[in-house]
């Protein structure tokens, strides 16, 4: 009776597990297995959650290496040619007086007017002519031009000195000459002086343009920019 008891209860265990299995696993024609999920362990999905709000900015990132130098960019394209310019027309005059025999030790010797035409351009002025300083000791004698009645200042005074230690009554032929800048355009007056003494020494007996003929030249001159 036991025996048969237990048998029975064998054989519904078996029953059950094999209907388990069947549930779980169905074979289809092809031999192909199937796998069917068990309605009990899933759910449906949540609502989606609300969106966070922003974090806050980061600090900035340390400068990075210095990158290597670059190579050298192509050769830019060649530019238009310029329009010509006007060309230079000369500008020059010469003023000359025969035996002037001017025996002054101060002044104005000589004047010459001149038209400038152009503010950009410079002055080259000369004298040509003998002079003397005649004096017992040691004396200077100096001979300048002046432009308006101002030396040039630009880049420096145009001048000669003659210093004497003898009373030898000598003339001397000799010339001045410079070039001055910064002038404008217009009328300008340029005049050639003397003047004793200079340079600490004493006063001479002076003389200019004895027995020959002295001359004035006045240049106007373009200006080459450095």
């Amino acid at each position: 009776m036991w025996l048969l008891r237990k048998m029975t209860i064998t054989r519904v265990l078996f029953m059950v597990v094999s209907g388990i299995v069947a549930l779980v696993t169905a074979q289809d024609t092809s031999g192909t297995s199937q796998t069917f999920s068990n309605p009990c362990l899933s759910s449906p999905a949540g609502i989606p959650g609300i969106p966070g709000t922003a974090g806050v900015t980061g600090r900035d990132g340390r400068d990075g290496f210095k990158g290597e130098k670059g190579d050298v960019g192509p050769a830019g394209v060649k530019g238009n040619s310029g329009e010509n310019g006007l060309p230079f027309v000369p500008n020059i005059k010469q003023c000359a007086w025969n035996k002037i025999d001017d025996g002054k030790d101060n002044g104005l010797i000589k004047e010459c007017r001149f038209n400038k035409k152009t503010d950009t351009t410079a002055l080259r002025v000369l004298w040509n002519g003998n002079f003397r300083a005649l004096s017992a000791g040691g004396t200077c004698t100096r001979w300048y031009f002046t432009f308006d009645g101002l030396e040039c200042e630009d880049p420096f005074p145009i001048d000669t000195v003659l210093h004497t230690h003898a009373s030898h009554n000598m003339h001397f032929g000799s010339s001045v000459e410079g070039l001055c800048f910064g002038i404008p355009a217009g009328r300008v007056d340029i005049e050639f002086r003397v003047m004793t003494p200079c340079s600490g020494f004493p006063a001479s007996d002076a003389y200019t343009g004895w027995e020959s003929v002295s001359r004035m030249i006045i240049e106007e001159v373009p200006v080459v920019p450095e």
